[in-house]
């Protein structure tokens, strides 16, 4: 499994030492498909992260509603839920038969509080990917201002 999270962006900035640590705070699940991982409106808890297969995320907001949003291997879904547990935005369902580890908020402190070093390297990490999906929206967006 550590090679599996190495090459995951979230995690990739960790050494093998780290890697392990973080490793013993995911769960893994595998999710057949069409199984729901979790509904909009549900409150957010962690963040999934897809090993092997596919994830179909279902926005019911605006615009996104046209647009096909899936992802693979490496990437992850729910990043918001390990700042607060708002609503989930989204319906998220695996496309077919989906190995993820999920990192849920508990956790994710515990990281923070037990080595702060590993906990900083993944919230840049996860800032980077929330930068660049806000990024890759506004740009999709017909009236989005120029930046």
């Amino acid at each position: 499994m550590v090679e599996a999270l190495k090459s995951i962006p979230i995690f990739h900035t960790l050494n093998r030492k780290e890697i392990r640590e973080v490793e013993e705070l995911l769960y893994e699940r595998v999710y057949e498909k069409d199984e729901v991982v979790f509904e909009e409106g549900d409150a957010g808890h962690g963040v999934f992260i897809v090993v092997s297969g596919r994830f179909r995320v279902n926005p019911s907001h605006g615009s996104l509603k046209s647009v096909n949003l899936e992802v693979g291997p490496g990437e992850s879904v729910g990043e918001l839920a390990l700042f607060d547990e708002g609503p989930r935005s989204a319906t998220v369902v695996a496309s077919e038969r989906t190995v993820a580890v999920a990192l849920f908020q508990a956790e994710f402190a515990t990281l923070l509080m037990k080595n702060k070093s590993i906990g900083v390297k993944v919230l840049l990490e996860i800032g980077r990917i929330l930068s660049r999906r806000a990024r890759q929206l506004l740009q999709d967006e017909k009236h989005a201002p120029t930046l």
